[in-house]
């Protein structure tokens, strides 16, 4: 028991190492910035902007392997038909853990703060990802969220990704990572 206590504060504070004076919480809150990109029948290749803030229920200290927190995702989705190009907004209420092992945040959409209606028959959909912390090799102070979008069944969607970054200067329509 001692061992995998040993050895969950060394993953965290070597986690915590590379994040200089802030806090792990004060990371994992963001504000994130990114996209998710999902394969759609009959649509093809599916990208939305993503704008995520969140906060956790307890400090993150190692004491055990996961930690639960809440918050919103902010969704923009760019839309072209024969009227133009439209940009729809959604606020989805998040949830989920944290976990410290594998620095994995697992994030269900809970339910739908507000929306835009969108056209031509769609729909929102509220779905689940899952995303693992890195420091940004490439971009000194800023930190990444990588990984996939998730079914029902917690299987990966074929073909999804997931993205953020701590640099809200980030556009996803312009910029690639």
């Amino acid at each position: 028991m001692k061992k995998i206590v040993f050895s969950l504060l060394f993953c965290l504070l070597s986690f915590l190492n590379f994040a200089q004076e802030k806090t792990l919480n004060e990371i994992l809150a963001g504000p994130w910035r990114g996209f998710s990109s999902e394969q759609i029948p009959n649509m093809g290749e599916v990208n939305t902007g993503v704008y995520m803030k969140l906060v956790f229920n307890e400090k993150i200290d190692g004491s055990k392997t996961e930690y639960p927190f809440y918050g919103t995702n902010q969704i923009e989705f760019i839309y072209t038909n024969n009227f133009g190009t439209k940009t729809y907004f959604a606020v989805v209420n998040v949830s989920g853990t944290f976990n410290v092992k594998d620095k994995t945040l697992y994030v269900n959409d809970d339910s739908f703060a507000s929306y835009d209606s969108l056209p031509d028959g769609m729909n929102w959909e509220l779905g689940k990802f899952k995303v693992t912390a890195y420091k940004d090799q490439d971009h000194l102070g800023f930190f990444l969220l990588k990984g996939v979008t998730l079914d029902a069944n917690y299987n990966v969607k074929s073909g999804s990704k997931v993205y953020y970054t701590t640099d809200v200067t980030y556009n996803p329509w312009k910029q690639k990572y």
